[in-house]
């Protein structure tokens, strides 16, 4: 999922996490998922640049069926949705995937046969948000996954997924909690309902990945 620590606020980046207190989105979940997301992380073993092939490759393959069941309902949620920051479109990860497992020797059509990872129900915008808290900041600490395999003949030009922004991964983390701390602002429940499907997509994740 990338390091942990890439998930918390950047400096310079709309301010400190302490001076928008306790009750901000963004607190909120980085303090309720904290757990969850080290454990995660823990035992992925993608940190290590001598992570073996076969299990990169199983990884991968649990990447791939986690966002075949998150895709599409995240298409359904955000296709439309009103603001720019947003830009749902540029975040979908299942063709970077796809490509990755084609050079890790799994065809498209070997795919399409993997059962969808079994993902949280929710069906509203509460749910998409809490799920792209998880898939966004695993992307931002993707950064160093990739870097740490750029000198494996084996796996470096399978690293994608990990990459899908170039040098804008900062700037889109940036975007997606402008466009969060908006769409939530003072609402509890609806903040409430977030941080519990972000707990339970951090959930999906721990039992598919391990």
């Amino acid at each position: 999922m990338g390091a942990a620590t890439e998930i918390h606020e950047e400096p310079g980046a709309g301010g400190p996490t302490a001076s928008r207190g306790d009750n901000d989105i963004m607190s909120c979940l980085r303090r309720s998922t904290a757990a969850v997301h080290e454990r995660v992380e823990a035992g992925l073993g993608l940190a290590d640049p001598d992570i073996p092939a076969g299990r990169y490759r199983d990884l991968m393959i649990s990447f791939y069926r986690l966002h075949t069941a998150l895709e599409p309902r995240l298409e359904a949620l955000f296709g439309e949705f009103e603001d720019p920051l947003l830009d749902w479109p540029g975040r979908r990860k299942l063709g970077r995937l796809t490509r990755d497992l084609s050079t890790l020797g799994i065809a498209p059509e070997g795919l399409t046969v993997l059962p969808a990872a079994l993902i949280p129900a929710g069906n509203d915008l509460t749910f998409g948000f809490g799920a792209l808290y998880v898939t966004e900041g695993a992307t931002l600490g993707g950064q160093l996954i990739a870097r740490n395999l750029s000198t494996r003949a084996d796996l470096a030009d399978a690293t994608s997924y990990f990459t899908p922004y170039g040098d804008q991964a900062g700037r889109r983390w940036r975007d997606l909690r402008v466009v969060l701390r908006r769409w939530v602002g003072t609402d509890r429940e609806r903040a409430d309902a977030v941080v519990e499907a972000a707990l339970g997509t951090f959930l999906a994740f721990e039992a598919a990945l391990h």
